[in-house]
């Protein structure tokens, strides 16, 4: 069951947006908007979705994901991304993200993307 979700964008209120609907849903949400801050709350093992931008200042979110599944094997990765190139959807499903939902995103996206991933 997630309980715990952490949202890694460097656009604010993209994450403040993100985490209210998620917190609307039920779960905690927080979010940071480096990837150096994201390292941090991952090694804590937390949280069960992790919802992660491309394109950070210090890094892409495809940095985070080796970690996650070092720290959390059983995590949830989904990727949100204005960047849906031919090489980010190759490495989305080399890196086995869960879901990628593209930017400019709406809430029942968000939402669909939570919801499926309870059930897999």
């Amino acid at each position: 069951m997630l309980r715990k979700a952490l949202i890694v964008d460097d656009e604010d209120d993209i994450g403040l947006m993100v985490s209210r609907i998620l917190t609307k849903e039920g779960l905690q949400a927080e979010h940071v908007n480096r990837i150096a801050a994201a390292k941090d709350k991952v090694q804590d093992g937390e949280y069960q979705a992790y919802l992660l931008d491309l394109n950070l200042p210090d890094g892409t979110g495809f940095d985070l994901i080796p970690l996650i599944r070092a720290q959390s094997p059983n995590a949830r990765v989904i990727v949100i991304s204005a960047h849906d190139g031919v090489y980010e959807m190759e490495r989305v499903a080399q890196e086995k993200v869960h879901t990628f939902i593209k930017k400019p995103f709406t809430k029942s996206q968000i939402i669909e993307a939570i919801q499926g991933l309870e059930v897999q």
